[in-house]
């Protein structure tokens, strides 16, 4: 079973690089957001129609999860402004691993062994040092968006990861958060966009921003049903995998280059998650 679990969360991975690009190359992210709310909105109002009511313990968590979720989008779309995807993505995924690592031994009581927290710090260094390139200059404008955003999604990370055990059924606790989360999120844009003809601006681009939303509602699905039997930390390491992932799509699609540097610290990011495997 936790075989199954880790392979799942990796193919999480992937998936999350995948919407992460679709969004950095929108010309119009908020528009983009407004879209992925859309597969959003429709699963989870089904979710919590057939699917049981969270303990209300969970509650707490929900209300934290929707507000936090909020305020990484915010941040995450500031960040991708002015800043080159192949520096803000690996700022933002980086930090969050050691943060995890911290709040749920702080609040979850989690104690991860010596091998794993040395896979942890592994992977939280690879990452970061995807972004330092030869001759390639911080944005003062995008780098403190991007840490503001890695300790966004450390933080949810935690809240999600003891919300998911305490709601007695994962999917209900998440379905509740992205309905309470994307019911008014899709309604400003609606608005923001002038309704309809705003919005429905094109077969093929409203299909992209649907087709983002979906894959990042799976992406999500998979890594609140692992944190029900890995410890949290353990899933946001293994989840920012995604990075190895983002370097080959910025090199493909993007043309970003792929340098020595960058192969080295995806080597360094594999080894980390070959650590905490073990």
């Amino acid at each position: 079973m936790e075989t199954f679990v880790v392979l799942l969360v990796l193919f999480s991975a992937l998936l999350h690089a995948t919407w992460n690009a679709f969004l950095h190359l929108s010309e119009d992210r908020i528009w983009l957001l407004g879209m992925m709310a859309i597969p959003y909105v429709i699963v989870s109002a089904t979710g919590v129609c057939l699917l049981p009511l969270p303990a209300p313990g969970a509650w707490p968590y929900i209300a934290a999860s929707v507000v936090l979720e909020a305020g990484y989008c915010l941040a995450l779309i500031r960040a991708y402004r002015s800043g080159d995807f192949g520096q803000i993505y690996p700022i933002a995924r980086g930090l969050s691993p050691m943060l995890v690592f911290a709040g749920a031994f702080v609040f979850a009581h989690e104690e991860l062994k010596p091998l794993a927290v040395a896979g942890v710090a592994l992977v939280s260094c690879g990452i970061i040092s995807l972004a330092f390139r030869r001759n390639m200059r911080f944005s003062g404008e995008s780098v403190p968006f991007a840490l503001l955003t890695g300790l966004f999604i450390a933080t949810y990370s935690v809240v999600d990861g003891i919300g998911a055990r305490v709601s007695g059924n994962g999917l209900s606790y998440i379905m509740w958060v992205y309905l309470i989360w994307n019911v008014p999120q899709f309604l400003l844009v609606w608005k923001w966009r002038g309704g309809a003809r705003g919005l429905f601006i094109g077969r093929e681009k409203v299909f992209k921003g649907i087709l983002s939303g979906a894959i990042a509602l799976t992406a999500y699905c998979f890594i609140i049903e692992a944190y029900r039997y890995l410890p949290i930390a353990m899933v946001s390491a293994l989840r920012e995998l995604s990075t190895i992932f983002a370097v080959l799509i910025g090199w493909l699609v993007m043309r970003e280059k792929l340098t020595a540097r960058r192969i080295v610290a995806c080597t360094l990011v594999t080894l980390g998650a070959v650590l905490i495997r073990i």
